[in-house]
């Protein structure tokens, strides 16, 4: 998962997520990453808030983009971390099931996070990003 915003010049910045949750009416996501490696995106959404998240599941390169105008901080719950380490262990597990080893698959995906920061969104329009002829068409509703 990666986590993109992009300042009032168009700047982008980009923190790589560690998971996510979609609320029981289905209408807003929370995404979380490591407190300290996202300052940028931070003061991005603080500023205007555009947001675009990319998921992607390494085994099959299956992808979807959800992009959302109105992201915005919430706070995060002692639950949240064990969350995010829960998601970091299942992306590792998933590499080395395709072949990689364990440290080569926990350096790519970088340390534990040792806190988090959420931002929470709607989304406003979703995007088929696997590769191939589909790739950029929007999604059905």
């Amino acid at each position: 998962m990666v986590i993109a915003s992009s300042d009032g010049g168009l700047e982008p910045d980009v923190v790589r997520g560690c998971g996510c949750r979609v609320s029981r009416n289905l209408r807003r996501v929370t995404v979380f990453y490591d407190k300290a490696r996202g300052d940028g995106v931070l003061e991005d959404f603080a500023g205007n808030g555009r947001i675009a998240v990319v998921f992607t599941q390494p085994s099959t390169h299956r992808t979807i983009q959800l992009k959302g105008a109105d992201a915005g901080t919430v706070r995060t719950a002692a639950s949240d971390l064990a969350f995010a380490r829960e998601h970091r262990e299942k992306w590792i597990e998933e590499l080395c099931r395709l072949g990689y080893t364990r440290e080569f698959s926990a350096a790519v995906w970088g340390p534990l996070p040792q806190a988090l920061a959420a931002i929470s969104f709607t989304p406003t329009a979703a995007f088929q990003q696997t590769p191939g002829p589909d790739a950029g068409q929007p999604l059905g509703r």
